[in-house]
């Protein structure tokens, strides 16, 4: 029996060939579909068997893994050892086990069983349907089954009976199967639950078919057998597929802990609903709605979508191309999204396709051309369920695109952060600019990383804008002929228009940048120097810098802004010339209709919208490529060499065979080395070293400053190129899986400049490590950190801040080597930290620390210029000079040979300064005294010294609103605005309603000759108007690129008189196109008009507003106390002044005008539905209700998870800026693994917030649209009820905007969202306008004289000073007075007040009771600019501003050259070099200052780079000296400098002093008793107490007195003596 039929030919009369249907669709598919699914099951099941072999199966089971693209599960994490050591050797990751893998990334649970699901027991449904068949085939062999006419011929029908019949046997057995295994919960269950559901899926599509076909052939009236059975089946499926998409096989039977504590994301295991409508976070949405939610709230990320995870499944498929591999590593869920892309590309026709049917059936009334009621309804539901679908599809895409991006970031930014830690550091290369570095190495994970993850997440965009393009051409052409060319013609000579403009605003771009960063580095020199500025009462000038800047940068800002406008008209102009030019080729040969006008400009508006947005996006590849080859090239940077860890030659710990080493790679020893273009090899830092340093014993390496002691220490840590010979240096081997704390190489390092982390004081010493009490109360004693702890308010709970800000710099390195002897390390180095910190410290340093207890039979080499004070414990010396071994051997070999001359000649005067100091500081604490303060003092971390940031929770405060309203302008600006949108809109409307009038002039007078031949032609090409008018949807997605192009995407007018047109020569009035042109022309320059000056005065309010909240903030911060920048870290302040600025400049207005065009453009569309059709308010009602709960609901948990995801990224930048800075200690230390650990979390917990946050969005997408194919389901019903006697015009006006009624909720929902967390910028600044401000700064009824102070006598009553109120006094009523030109010497101990007095006399804080009087001038009752102005003080730490020598001296040019010379000159500066003087400076920096301009002729013009790195620390004493010397005041505060200053340096200063200041006054707070001893009077104080106050010789021969007592310590009492009673003898 033949088949009778040809399946080459599928398609005749708009459906498939019965024989088409029944031999493929009916029974090859199905049976395709069968043998694939039974192949899978059957490979399930042998591996199900495989690893269930063994003699006892756990009931646990291992997380799934799979989501949006997921190829490999935990366990297939392969760690290969012999993968290269370069890329996994810091990846913890890539080197644990599998086992381990799975254990620590994957936790395993146990699963709901899913024997007694109603899912497995409605899959036994398939028995149903097999019956159905089977029972039909009976019948057919039979004879007795009436065959229809759609079913084709009995043998087809056979043989799809019999496939039909087999197919639905076998899933019924397969049922039950599943209905069996799954009494427990196993792994084949699932993976036959899955191909179940692809079967019941496929059934259901193949059934559709059948059924249009019964349909098309049938309606519902003839209802035969053939037709119950297929209606039958596609229900049965129906039915199986709604319980099917609600089953969760893989679900937990609890929640799943993971090992972070947090809740897993039950995104794995989410039904096949729950993943399409993202019902898997209302988890998290329900408690954002309940609460504010906090980051513990958030779940876990799964484990796929988590750093470590991702990292180590892309180091397995690395290639050395990154762009193949982060392709090949993503191919499966590129794949996938492409697939959703697709299928939503061809969903999208759905709902235009429908609308076009609906309003045909709506305009024809003839019984010809009608089709029935039910197939009308049809389209109806048809329009709401793919709007529904198309939506659902591109929302999977965003989503998988989103976890691309977090993915390929996570490895980006992991691997950068990796590559710093094993990257060269080349701070010490001549040729490297370090600062350049560390700032494009920042920029690779701020910039770069941001640009290749948001192009990975809308890459999709690539490959879907080119085919809108080509298939909005082709619908063009096919709607209007040879006009739609002109159309693209003008559309594409527009093009190189509009890429000048965006060149144009790219420049501007540019430009705002640039003047953005110029004042941003003025906020930071002006917030690094707040002390300075305050004392020098600058507030004012350095106010007007800012402005001055601000002012440029805003005037930069407002050219951008007006750019964007001038594109936005631009893109608003191109359009409206496209139409009338189209519009006018059209009318010269056929009819405008409405439906032909407003097709094609839905169709122009795809293709323009496509068009403007592909340079976008190819500008987004290229960026994205450029970010990408920097990354490349960074990851490609030369990493440091392993050290020899075995002895050679005998030597240990050294160098041997004459080892060389340079900073710069020697050119001989890579032939293609690529980073060095001199053409001369650089000469070696150190040549020919044969050391040998002994174990378990103290060596000293010493030698002048730039001899090579630094570079020394860094080539024994491989930290520079070995150009000959070897460094030796015994390591343990560090496990890749080894994430402990402290020491684990057996290495501990101190580098020359301490490098602290920002946490706590106790956190940096244990560096890891557990806390040992008795251990760590030992090291802080070692390290003369008990009596800083004393006097920290919050001992070593406090914050070290930034870069340490909040410790001294002595205090900084006794931490750092407190870490180091915490550590577990057997060899401790430490470069030159004994130069940080002052003599007695020094001491007491080596004494109890570097020869203590804790040290013995340690490895200790030390870099010192203590020589004389280290040389008795010293087992080995070696004394460098130009890069070369002088001496070295034991102490008495290498003192025998004299090469240490210079180092021993001030071994004297530095055991003369530690003895002075230490006779005024006092012993130090020991632990069991300090043991008894912190019982009350350490109280669980209480001690931050800065707070965390303050969130906002909830919604945005009216008053921030308030704020902002009037700072832009006021009611009369935002009256203006509104009454502006209203036209513009209106001016919009009235274009889209000309088109109209236009459509209808041609049906004023029809012609009968013609009615029937129009409707023929309608009805002839309804396939290809109802093709075509599917892209009017297409731009209803899109925000456009100014808020009035998005009215273009509402095809408003549907003329009534479609299909009744005549033409003038059939005997009707010509209709005269030019009019109509000029016109429509006219309206669109006038709405061009309108929304231009709307967007002026919105800019130009925006820009005022910024401007006034600057002006705000500064003067807020100028004004705020000390105290505030102590508590406060500088980036905090620096962000309100950067990004949330940013925000207010050019984010804030714009948001708040797209947030009034949504909510009229809503308003618009509900009130023209229901003005049309009233019944839709019924369910309107309702539908907004929705709305209104939807969008509430997402709101507040939205909001939470934007805030907290602003405030998860900054901690990643800090991390890495730390690692940056101490890479070289944490190599030594090896902590690589510890920090990668942190770096993973860090990464996850930036990642965890942004994830949730677009998957909250996606969340109210998917219902949003769903609502608003609902609202559109419903205008369909009503309109199709309604249809005797609607008016069609107005049906498709009102179904049309009923299409883009989600579009504008949507926006109004996510503009109202974006516009909260803008204001969230205004609500950030507003706090800062709460602060505490300092007194006045003038004063006009107390306002002293100009000549005041005139002789800076000082008289200082009963006075009580507190830092706060809880706080104890820190002094406690002290009464002094300081005759004219009198100089007074203040001595005590640590924390005995003598900085607070300092303070007090400039009012940094106001004084409790008590009184201070300058020249009887009470200085609490005048302005703090008149008292600070007048007086002078000399900081112990002098600051500098970048600029010149010049800006530093006068930095107001308030002075000629001549005053400027002569004070540099009486400040001794003149005959200084750049480092002569600067004993704590590495060799590198020596080399960089060597060539500066400070080592020549000092002149003003002398360049001072940032903190004045470029002089030494001598100099920028003697700079602030001369400062003082230009500002000539009768009272001047000097805070001595001890440690930072070298004794040359305190000559000349000391010299300076006594030579120069003869007519002031002079407060001096001592360190050494030598620097006072001859002044006229000293003033003693002890726990804020004054005990002693007399001239230098009367305190030094009163007998029991402490300032006696203190010079009887110094061990110098004859000298001192003698210097005091010369001055007593001269006065």
């Amino acid at each position: 029996m033949g088949i009778g039929c040809i399946i080459a030919d599928p398609w005749v009369d708009s459906d498939f060939t019965p024989c088409f249907r029944e031999i493929v669709l009916d029974s090859v598919f199905p049976l395709i579909l069968l043998i694939s699914s039974l192949v899978g099951i059957s490979k399930a099941w042998l591996e199900y068997r495989k690893s269930n072999s063994s003699l006892y199966t756990p009931l646990k089971d291992s997380l799934p893994t799979f989501s949006y693209g997921a190829t490999r599960s935990p366990d297939c994490v392969n760690h290969n050892s012999s993968s290269n050591d370069n890329d996994n050797d810091d990846d913890a990751s890539s080197s644990t086990s599998s086992s381990a893998s799975a254990s620590t990334l994957a936790p395993d649970y146990e699963k709901k069983p899913l024997r007694w699901t109603v899912v497995s027991w409605i899959r036994l449904l398939a028995g149903f349907q097999a019956a159905m068949y089977i029972s039909s085939l009976v019948q057919l062999v039979q004879d007795t089954y009436p065959i229809d006419i759609v079913e084709g011929t009995k043998s087809q029908l056979l043989i799809s009976h019999i496939s039909l019949a087999t197919f639905w046997l076998i899933a019924f057995i397969l049922a039950v199967v599943n209905l069996i295994t799954s009494a427990r919960p196993n792994e084949f269950s699932p993976a036959l639950c899955t191909r179940l559901n692809a079967l019941y899926a496929g059934a259901f599509l193949f059934g559709l078919v059948d059924l249009r076909s019964f349909y098309n052939a049938h309606g519902v009236e003839d209802i035969g057998l053939g037709y119950s059975v297929t209606l039958y089946s596609a229900t049965l499926n129906l039915i199986m597929l709604i319980f099917v998409f609600h089953e969760e096989p893989l679900a937990p039977s609890s929640p799943v802990l993971t090992e972070s504590g947090r809740t897993l994301s039950s995104e794995n295991w989410a039904s096949i609903y729950s993943k399409f409508m993202f019902s898997w976070v209302n988890v998290m949405m329900k408690e954002g709605y309940k609460r504010t939610l906090d980051d513990k709230d958030l779940v876990e990320l799964p484990v796929e979508n988590r750093a470590k995870h991702t990292l180590a499944d892309y180091r397995k498929y690395k290639r050395p191309n990154m762009a193949v591999a982060l392709f090949y590593n993503f191919k499966w869920p590129l794949i996938h999204q492409f697939v959703y892309c697709m299928f939503w590309s061809i969903v999208m026709f759905g709902p235009p396709y429908f609308l076009n049917k609906i309003i045909k059936y709506i305009e024809y009334s003839d019984p010809v051309y009608q089709v029935p009621a039910l197939t009308a309804f049809l389209y109806v539901f048809g329009l709401f369920v793919t709007s529904t679908i198309q939506s659902l599809s591109m929302q999977q895409a965003l989503y998988i695109g989103r976890t691309l991006g977090i993915r390929v970031q996570s490895i980006l930014i992991g691997e950068v952060f990796s590559k710093s830690l094993r990257r060269r550091d080349q701070t010490g290369s001549q040729e490297a600019d370090s600062e350049d570095k560390k700032g494009n190495v920042n920029n690779l994970l701020s910039v770069d990383t941001q640009k290749i993850a948001e192009f990975i997440a809308y890459l999709f965009y690539i490959y879907s804008y080119p085919v809108q393009i080509i298939i909005s051409i082709c619908g063009l052409y096919k709607l209007l002929g040879n006009a739609s060319l002109w159309g693209v013609l003008v559309m594409v000579i527009s093009q190189p228009l509009t890429y000048m403009i965006s060149r144009h605003f790219e420049n501007l771009q540019d430009a705002v940048m640039t003047a953005t960063d110029k004042r941003l580095k003025l906020m930071n020199e002006l917030l690094s120097a707040i002390r300075i500025v305050k004392f020098f009462a600058w507030e004012k000038q350095f106010k007007n810098r800012v402005v001055e800047a601000r002012e440029v940068e805003l005037k930069a800002i407002r050219g951008r802004l007006m750019a964007f406008m001038w594109m936005a008209n631009i893109w608003f102009f191109i359009p409206i010339m496209i139409m009338v030019t189209v519009f006018y080729i059209y009318t010269m040969t056929s009819v405008l209709t409405a439906s032909v006008a407003f097709t094609a400009l839905a169709l122009f508006n795809t293709f323009r919208s496509a068009l403007d947005e592909l340079p976008m996006f190819i500008s987004f590849i290229l960026q994205a490529m450029v970010s990408l080859r920097r990354i490349e090239a960074f990851l490609a940077e030369e990493e440091v060499e392993t050290v020899e860890t075995k002895a050679t030659q005998g030597v240990y710990t050294g160098f041997v065979n004459n080892a060389s080493f340079s900073w710069e790679k020697s050119s001989t020893k890579t032939e293609n080395d690529d980073t060095n273009n001199n053409s001369t090899s650089s000469k070696p830092a150190l040549r020919n070293l044969n050391i040998s340093f002994p174990a378990n014993k103290l060596s000293i390496v010493c030698g002048p400053t730039g001899s090579g002691k630094t570079t020394l220490l860094a080539s024994l840590l491989g930290e520079t190129h070995c150009v000959s010979g070897a460094a030796i240096l015994p390591r343990q081997h560090v496990s890749r899986s080894n994430t402990l704390g402290g020491a684990v190489s057996g290495i501990a390092y101190v580098a020359q400049t301490a490098w602290l982390q920002n946490c706590s004081i106790r956190d940096n010493i244990l560096f890891g490590l557990p806390y040992d009490e008795h251990r760590y109360q030992d090291v802080l004693y070692m390290t003369a950190l008990t009596r800083d702890i004393d006097i920290l308010e919050f001992g070593d709970s406090t914050e070290v801040g930034e870069k340490g800000i909040t410790l001294s710099g002595g205090q900084k390195q006794r931490v750092a080597i407190a870490r180091a002897v915490y550590s577990q390390a057997t060899t401790v180095i430490l470069d030159d930290c004994l130069s940080a910190v002052d003599a007695h410290t020094a001491k007491h340093l080596f004494d109890y620390c570097l020869t203590g207890r804790l040290m013995k039979d340690r490895t200790v080499i030390l870099v010192t210029h203590h020589v004389g004070l280290c040389l008795k414990a010293a087992a080995y010396i070696v004394a460098l000079k130009d890069g070369e071994v002088a001496g070295s051997g034991d102490p008495a070999s290498v003192l025998k040979s004299g090469v240490l001359g210079e180092e021993l000649a001030q071994a004297e005067e530095e055991k003369a300064a530690e003895e002075e100091e230490a006779a005024l500081d006092g012993p130090i604490r020991s632990v069991h005294e300090l043991e008894k303060k912190d019982k009350v003092k350490k109280l669980d971390g209480a001690g931050k010294l800065t707070q965390e940031e303050s969130r906002a929770v909830g919604s945005v405060a009216l008053s921030v609103y308030a704020s902002y309203f009037y700072a832009s302008g006021g009611f009369f600006f935002w009256i203006s605005v509104l009454i502006l949108f209203c036209l513009a809109q209106a001016c919009v409307l009235g274009q889209d309603y000309w088109i109209k009038v236009w459509a209808s002039a041609y049906s004023a007078n029809p012609s009968p000759s013609n009615l029937t031949a129009t409707i023929a032609d309608e009805n002839a090409s309804s396939s290809s108007s109802s093709f075509v008018g599917i892209f009017s949807i297409a731009s209803f997605g899109s925000i456009g690129s100014d808020m009035m192009a998005a009215s273009y995407s509402h095809p408003v007018g549907i003329s009534s008189g479609l299909g009744s047109y005549a033409v003038g020569q059939d005997g009707t009035d010509e209709v005269d196109v030019k009019y109509y042109l000029g016109v429509y022309f006219l309206i669109g320059m006038i709405a061009l008009v309108v929304s231009s000056l709307r967007t002026y005065i919105l800019y130009q309010g925006s820009l005022t507003a910024s401007r006034n909240i600057h002006v705000q903030l500064l003067d807020r911060i100028l004004r705020a106390k000390v105290r505030f920048f102590d508590t406060t870290p500088m980036g905090r302040i620096v962000n309100r002044f950067s990004s949330d600025l940013a925000t207010i400049d050019q984010e804030v207005g714009p948001s708040l005008s797209f947030l009034l065009f949504a909510t009229a453009a809503t308003l618009c569309v509900v009130i023209l539905i229901s003005c049309i059709t009233p019944a839709f308010l019924v369910p309107g009602t309702v539908i907004t209700l929705l709305f209104w709960l939807i969008g509430s609901y997402y709101l507040k948990t939205s909001r939470d998870m934007k805030r907290l995801n602003s405030v998860s990224r900054s901690p990643i930048y800090v991390q890495f800026g730390e690692t940056v800075n101490g890479v070289a200690t944490i190599r030594a230390f090896g902590s690589q693994n510890r920090f990668l650990e942190e770096n993973y979390k860090k990464i996850d917990s930036n990642n965890r917030p942004f994830l949730w946050m677009w998957a909250t969005n996606r969340w109210l997408h998917c219902r949003v649209d769903t609502l608003g194919a609902f609202v559109s389901f419903c205008t369909g019903f009503v309109l199709v009820s309604s249809r005797n006697w609607v008016d069609p015009g107005l049906a498709g006006l009102s179904l049309s905007y009923a299409l883009t009624f989600t579009n504008h909720v949507l926006w109004v929902v996510r503009m109202y969202a974006v516009n909260e967390m803008n204001m969230n910028a205004i609500e950030r600044v507003d706090e800062y306008m709460a602060i505490e401000e300092e007194p006045a700064v003038h004063i006009p009824e107390t306002t002293p004289p100009p000549s005041w102070p005139a002789t800076g006598s000082l008289k200082v009553e009963n006075l009580v000073m507190q830092y706060s109120p809880e706080n104890p006094p820190v002094l406690r009523d002290i009464s002094f007075s300081v005759k004219p030109m009198e100089k007074v010497g203040i001595v005590g101990r640590t924390g005995s007040g003598k900085s607070t007095l300092a303070l007090s006399l400039f009012r940094f804080m106001e004084p409790t009771s008590g009184r201070i009087l300058v020249d009887g001038v009470d200085i609490h009752t005048i302005g703090l600019e008149d008292l600070r102005s007048r007086l002078t003080i000399i900081p112990q730490d002098p600051v500098l501003f970048s600029g010149t020598l010049r800006s530093n001296l006068d930095p107001f040019g308030q002075h000629n050259d001549l005053e400027l010379w002569a004070a540099i000159k009486r400040a001794h500066l003149t005959n200084t070099g750049a480092d002569n003087n600067n004993e704590n400076e590495s060799s590198s920096d020596s080399n960089k200052k060597n060539n500066s301009e400070a080592e020549n002729a000092i002149s003003l013009d002398a360049v001072v780079t940032e903190n004045g790195n470029n002089w030494s620390q001598g100099q920028r004493q003697l700079i602030a000296l001369a400062r003082a010397l230009v500002k000539k005041s009768s009272l001047i505060v000097l805070d001595e400098a001890t440690s930072s200053v070298d004794f040359d340096t305190d000559h000349k200063i000391q010299e300076t002093i006594r030579s120069e200041f003869v007519n002031s006054a002079l407060l001096c707070i001592a360190h050494r008793i030598r620097t006072v001893a001859d002044y006229d009077r000293i003033l003693v104080l002890d726990h804020g107490k004054l005990v002693e106050y007399d001239t230098p010789y009367a305190l030094m021969t009163r007998e029991g007195g402490v300032f006696q007592s203190m010079c009887h310590r110094s061990g110098e009492y004859n000298e001192l003596l003698a210097i005091a009673k010369a001055k007593h003898d001269r006065t």
